[in-house]
């Protein structure tokens, strides 16, 4: 602040300051030594907003003249941001730096706001570490977004760590929800709940590879059982018996399973909405096409697959696994809480 101030406030070589970044110029009061910036930021731009980021047609022109690196792959791994008028947005540094390096990864840093936001969810402010496992679960949440905090403010409510994530990159927003954005930040989260803060959450992500094993060994019994004790952990947002909370569950469990595949949920296929599909992302894995049941069996979610063509989206895959899934939630039954799994080789 106080460089800024002798840098910038009442110099008479200064007209016009233009600066860009991720840090808001955050100021003390309409009075202080530094009020005389107006700030753009993804909340509150409508006019300067087409001038940030990549737009979808400059990426592709990017691929055109640097042809070792696809559209499709910078797409996956850094689209998912939006200006005021719903056009998408590239992360620009990360598309830079990928075809520079000829090769996508993430080039996000783990340190500074992420950090600090992620300590936030750690304390679990306002159930806002379950919204977190909504969103790695493809699931929007609903938020009232707040202008940045002053200085003195602290992180302690949920639209407050949740206005900062879409500040500062980490959120995308659109049409009153919150979305994580790309595969890029998907990473991110992902390793925010293996923290070992995270109570039973980095219990099931530490549980993941070997889930993601059980599947691909076709162990029926195996995978049954760790799902089931994963939904047997004491973590509220898993407690509700519908299929929306086993799908939550699910989409932790696979955490491990995104190093190889794209994981869809509910996304059209056939004659309907498939629960989960998995897309590899090498030639070497099988596509997986998960539906989920309550009160029912996994022999009609295998049914369901097959009848609807759920397994169309990968139908182009030299192997695909099915996979049907039940839970009962009747708590007069005598198999309460048992999960059951059935797998089949499609192709």
């Amino acid at each position: 602040m106080e460089f800024l101030k002798d840098l910038l406030k009442d110099k008479s070589y200064v007209s016009l300051a233009y600066m860009t970044g991720i840090l808001p110029i955050i100021k003390y009061s309409s009075g202080s030594a530094l009020n005389n910036f107006t700030e753009y930021n993804f909340i509150n731009d409508n006019i300067y907003t087409d001038f940030f980021g990549f737009s979808e047609n400059e990426v592709k022109d990017l691929c055109k003249k640097y042809t070792d690196i696809e559209f499709s792959d910078l797409e996956y791994w850094y689209d998912g941001y939006y200006t005021d008028n719903g056009t998408k947005l590239f992360n620009p540094r990360s598309v830079v730096n990928a075809i520079h390096d000829h090769k996508c990864k993430s080039y996000w840093t783990s340190t500074g706001p992420m950090s600090e936001i992620a300590d936030c969810i750690e304390d679990n402010v306002d159930d806002v570490r379950d919204d977190i496992v909504q969103l790695v679960s493809s699931i929007p949440v609903e938020v009232e977004l707040l202008e940045y905090l002053e200085k003195d403010s602290n992180l302690d409510a949920r639209d407050e760590i949740l206005s900062s994530m879409v500040i500062f990159g980490f959120l995308t927003y659109k049409d009153d929800y919150l979305y994580i954005p790309n595969h890029e930040l998907m990473l991110k989260f992902e390793k925010i709940l293996s923290r070992k803060d995270m109570g039973g959450y980095n219990d099931i992500v530490k549980q993941s590879k070997h889930i993601l094993n059980a599947t691909l060994d076709k162990n029926e019994e195996l995978l049954a059982q760790m799902i089931e004790e994963a939904h047997d952990k004491e973590i509220d947002l898993f407690t509700y018996n519908d299929e929306n909370s086993l799908t939550c569950l699910l989409s932790i469990c696979y955490i491990y399973a995104r190093k190889y595949y794209e994981i869809e949920r509910e996304k059209a296929s056939g004659k309907g909405r498939c629960d989960m599909t998995f897309i590899p992302q090498r030639s070497n894995m099988p596509a997986i096409v998960i539906e989920l049941k309550v009160n029912d069996t996994p022999e009609s979610a295998i049914n369901q697959i097959i009848n609807k063509n759920y397994m169309q989206k990968v139908a182009n895959y030299n192997e695909i696994l099915l996979i049907g899934m039940s839970y009962n939630s009747n708590s007069q039954h005598s198999e309460y809480k048992k999960h059951k799994c059935k797998i089949i080789q499609y192709k």
